[in-house]
């Protein structure tokens, strides 16, 4: 499997505030595939106020999406997350069921606050992480705390913890100050993998290659496809027969 890997995107039909319709899910998996993504992982919110759909609609959303895709083209892949906003009752809701892993694998995409504490992120990450959870923070880069003391990611970094940036960041969309930071990150090698966190096919479009294309000049092709594709890769990988669902 070629091109990017998208493993934040908010394209499921009507479940959040990501895509409102079937039609611009077709529109932003369109854009997508025009950009070199060849396979996504739709992450809809689980969230208070985002969205927290019952994963049965999910998975019949994803269904549409699945169609869509391979029309577009047969290898053009697409799978079920879930971006999970942080709370006490996570870990329980995710051995219930209630809320899905990426792939449902033991990887989730958690979010926090951008206001949150350091203190209270990495106590949240390590609570998850106690319940058998291989945890990827969301967009690391939103967090105020983490931006202002870049040491605060390389000690999540060490305790474990993977760090998703939005391509957008990379490239200046959010601004210098975010720009400078999120390459700090890639400097010190603290970045696991790229997303768009794209909502919309106009606004927020799922894009990712003008943003491989600056990694792969300043960092080479095999960082690169690292962030943008292989460490992503092992949330896509079969489960073997006798592991647990």
């Amino acid at each position: 499997m070629g091109g990017y890997i998208d493993m934040h995107c908010h394209i499921l039909p009507a479940v959040d505030d990501g895509a409102r319709s079937v039609e611009e899910m077709e529109r932003m998996l369109k854009t997508a595939y025009d950009d070199g993504i060849r396979c996504m992982i739709a992450t809809p919110h689980y969230h208070p106020r985002r969205g927290k759909e019952h994963p049965d609609v999910l998975l019949e959303r994803l269904k549409l999406l699945r169609r869509a895709a391979h029309r577009i083209d047969e290898r053009f892949r697409v799978y079920l997350g879930t971006e999970i906003y942080f709370g006490q009752d996570i870990p329980a809701k995710l051995k219930k069921g209630r809320i899905l892993s990426m792939n449902r694998r033991e990887y989730i995409l958690v979010e926090f606050s951008p206001s949150d504490t350091y203190t209270y992120i990495q106590q949240g990450i390590q609570q998850l992480q106690m319940n058998g959870y291989e945890v990827i923070l969301a967009h690391v880069e939103r967090y105020e705390c983490i931006v202002e003391n870049v040491v605060f990611a390389e000690h999540l970094w060490e305790m474990g913890a993977h760090l998703q940036i939005n391509a957008g960041s990379i490239t200046g969309d959010s601004g210098r100050k975010i720009k400078r930071f999120v390459k700090e990150l890639m400097d010190r090698d603290l970045v696991f993998c790229v997303g768009t966190d794209a909502h919309g096919a106009a606004h927020r479009a799922p894009r990712m290659k003008k943003a491989a294309d600056y990694v792969e000049k300043k960092y080479g092709e095999d960082y690169m496809r690292r962030i943008f594709f292989s460490n992503a890769k092992i949330m896509l990988k079969k489960r073997v027969e006798n592991e647990s669902k």
